[in-house]
């Protein structure tokens, strides 16, 4: 019995680890509730982007798997109602997936 209470808690501390944090800072553009929500391009450098843009936010995402953290980054696009999402960046944090990204509304 304690060691199925142990793995609940374990499991529990892991999932609890898995987090999408919006941060509304650089905000450079509004977009209003009723905006449709499209699926985000992802550009993974602004380098070459010719397209001018207005920041919405920075995305930033853990998860167990590199899949999830890209979902993660998806979903937090389309809350902002971003266009796309760029300067992704990804970073092993132990046994987590991190991933970080700029939420833009293209001009």
């Amino acid at each position: 019995m304690q060691s199925y209470i142990w793995n609940i808690i374990l499991m529990l501390c892991l999932f609890a680890c898995t987090s999408t944090e919006i941060i509304e800072s650089p905000k450079t553009a509004f977009v209003p509730e009723t905006a449709v929500v499209t699926q985000p391009e992802i550009i993974w450098t602004s380098r070459t982007l010719t397209r001018h843009f207005d920041y919405l936010g920075i995305i930033k995402v853990r998860s167990f798997t590199y899949d999830g953290a890209l979902e993660r980054l998806v979903d937090g696009a389309k809350e902002l109602r971003a266009d796309a999402l760029i300067d992704v960046h990804f970073n092993r944090i132990g046994f987590l997936n991190a991933m970080e990204a700029f939420a833009v509304k293209f001009k």
